[in-house]
C-alpha cells in the first residue's frame, strides 16, 4: 500500500507543481510612464502584491523618443492590462499595441471619462495648434482624478476579489489630490500675472488649471534644439512680455540656457513633468504635483 501511494505521489507531483505555479501567477499590469505608474500604485494600494506592476519607460528616457527593446516587447505580450496616455505621446507604443492579442486590456487614458482636453498651443504652427491634442494630461489634477477612476475600474476586472478595495483606494486618492489641488491654487494665486517661458511646452494643463501666464516655449520639437532665429524670438519675448521665469527640464543643455538668458534678469528654474527622481508609493503623484508648484513659485518669485 505504501509503495502504491509513493508511486501515485511521484506521478502527480509535476501536475501539482504546474497547478501551484499557475495559481501563483500574478496579472501583469504595465504603465507607460511614471505619472501613470504613480496613479496605478496608489489605486492598487496594499493589493499591489496581488499584481505585478511594471513601468515600461525607464526613468530618464523620453516618451517621445524611446525605442522598445526585445524584452519590452515580450513584457507587453504577457500583460493583462496596459495603461498609457495616448498615441500622440508614447509614440514608441503605436505599432506594438496593434500586434497584441485580444486578451490584453489596452487602456488609453486620454479616453477616460471626464478628461479635460486641450489643443496643443503649437507655437508658430497655427495649423498644428488646431489639430493636435496636448497629451500632458496628468499635470491637471482633475485629469489625474479621471484617470484614477478609470484605472480602478480596469484593475477590478483583472482582479475581481479586490474590486471594492480598488474603488476605496481610488476615492481616497481623489481626496488627497483634491486637497493638494486646493493648497496649490492658494500657493500660486499671487503669481498668476507673472509671465513664464518653458523649454518644452509640457505645462499647458498645469498653467491653464491654475491660471498662470505662459509667454512661450523655447523649442517646439523636443528632439531638436531651436535655431538662431528662434533664439532671437525668445529673447524678444523675454524683453517684450517681461517674462520673469524660464523653466528648463533636465534633458536640455545648460549652454543653451546661458545663451538665452545672458544679459537678461530672467530667473531660471528646473522642473520635471515626469517626476523621474521620485520613489514610487501611494503619494508619488501628489509629490510630483507639489514639486511642480514649488518650482513655479521659486522661479516666478
Amino acid at each position: 500500500m505504501f509503495r502504491i501511494l509513493t508511486i501515485f505521489l511521484l506521478l502527480c507531483a509535476p501536475v501539482l507543481q504546474s497547478c501551484q505555479q499557475h495559481t501563483q501567477e500574478k496579472p501583469l499590469v504595465i504603465s507607460s510612464i511614471k505619472p501613470v505608474q504613480a496613479l496605478v500604485v496608489a489605486v492598487a494600494g496594499k493589493h499591489a502584491e496581488a499584481l505585478e506592476l511594471h513601468q515600461l519607460l525607464p526613468d530618464g528616457a523620453s516618451p517621445h523618443h524611446y525605442a522598445l527593446k526585445p524584452s519590452d516587447l515580450r513584457t507587453l505580450g504577457n500583460a493583462s492590462a496596459i495603461f498609457y496616455i495616448g498615441n500622440g505621446l508614447e509614440t514608441f507604443l503605436s505599432k506594438p499595441l496593434e500586434n497584441l492579442s485580444g486578451n490584453t486590456q489596452v487602456v488609453a487614458l486620454v479616453n477616460a471619462a471626464d478628461i479635460q482636453h486641450l489643443h496643443s498651443r503649437g507655437g508658430h504652427d497655427e495649423h498644428e495648434a488646431e489639430n493636435t491634442e496636448d497629451l500632458h494630461l496628468w499635470l491637471n489634477p482633475q485629469n489625474a482624478i479621471a484617470m484614477s477612476m478609470g484605472i480602478a475600474r480596469t484593475l477590478a476586472t483583472i482582479d475581481p476579489p479586490h474590486q471594492a478595495d480598488y474603488a476605496v483606494n481610488a476615492r481616497q486618492l481623489v481626496q488627497r489630490i483634491q486637497a493638494a489641488d486646493s493648497h496649490i491654487r492658494q500657493q500660486l494665486e499671487p503669481l498668476r500675472a507673472k509671465p513664464y517661458l518653458a523649454f518644452h511646452d509640457a505645462w499647458q494643463h498645469f498653467d491653464t488649471h491654475y491660471g498662470l501666464a505662459f509667454a512661450g516655449a523655447v523649442t517646439l520639437d523636443v528632439s531638436r534644439l531651436p535655431g538662431a532665429r528662434h533664439v532671437h524670438d525668445i529673447r524678444q519675448i523675454i524683453e517684450q512680455q517681461k517674462a520673469v521665469c524660464l523653466l528648463q527640464e533636465p534633458q536640455f543643455p545648460p549652454a543653451l540656457v546661458k545663451t538665452l538668458v545672458e544679459g537678461t534678469n530672467i530667473h531660471v528654474g528646473e522642473i520635471d513633468p515626469l517626476g523621474m527622481k521620485l520613489p514610487l508609493d501611494e503619494n508619488t503623484y501628489i509629490t510630483l504635483l507639489q514639486n511642480a508648484a514649488d518650482s513655479f513659485q521659486r522661479c516666478l518669485q
